[in-house]
C-alpha cells in the first residue's frame, strides 16, 4: 500500500500541474478571507516535467504571465518548492529582494501555501486543479 504522503508528492505527479489561487487573507484581522471573485486577483501556477513553471496573473482584467525554474527540498515532513524567477517582476511575493518565491505543500489539505503571510503579505492558498 502506498502512503498518501508518497501520492502527494509533487516530485512525482503528472505533469504540467495547475494550482490555482482559491483563498486569500489578508493581515491577522478576523474575517480577512477573501474567495473567488472577491479576492484582489486570480493566480495559478503550472509546473512542467522540465523544472520550468509559469505564474499567471489577472487583475483588473490585464494578465501577466512570468516564468523561472523549480526545485522541491524536504523539510520538517512538508515539501518546499523553491521558485526562482528569470527575472524581477511585480508578481513575486516574497519577505526579501530575491527574485524567489518559496511554497509550502500540505499534505493534509492537498493545498500549496505561499509563505509571504511571514512578512505581513497575504496569506495565499492554492489547489490544484485540471488544465483546461
Amino acid at each position: 500500500m502506498v502512503s498518501p504522503r508518497i501520492q502527494q508528492d509533487l516530485s512525482i505527479k503528472e505533469f504540467p500541474q495547475k494550482w490555482e489561487l482559491f483563498k486569500m487573507s489578508i493581515g491577522m484581522q478576523a474575517d480577512s478571507e477573501l474567495t473567488g471573485e472577491d479576492m484582489r486577483y486570480q493566480e495559478n501556477y503550472i509546473f512542467e516535467s522540465d523544472s520550468t513553471f509559469s505564474k499567471t496573473r489577472i487583475q483588473d482584467s490585464t494578465e501577466t504571465i512570468v516564468r523561472g525554474t523549480y526545485s522541491i527540498k524536504n523539510q520538517n515532513d512538508e515539501q518546499l518548492i523553491l521558485l526562482t524567477f528569470y527575472e524581477e517582476n511585480s508578481l513575486i511575493g516574497n519577505c526579501s529582494t530575491e527574485p524567489v518565491e518559496y511554497l509550502n505543500l500540505h499534505l493534509d489539505t492537498q493545498t500549496l501555501f505561499s509563505n509571504w503571510w511571514a512578512c505581513d503579505g497575504p496569506g495565499l492558498y492554492y489547489k490544484q486543479v485540471s488544465l483546461e
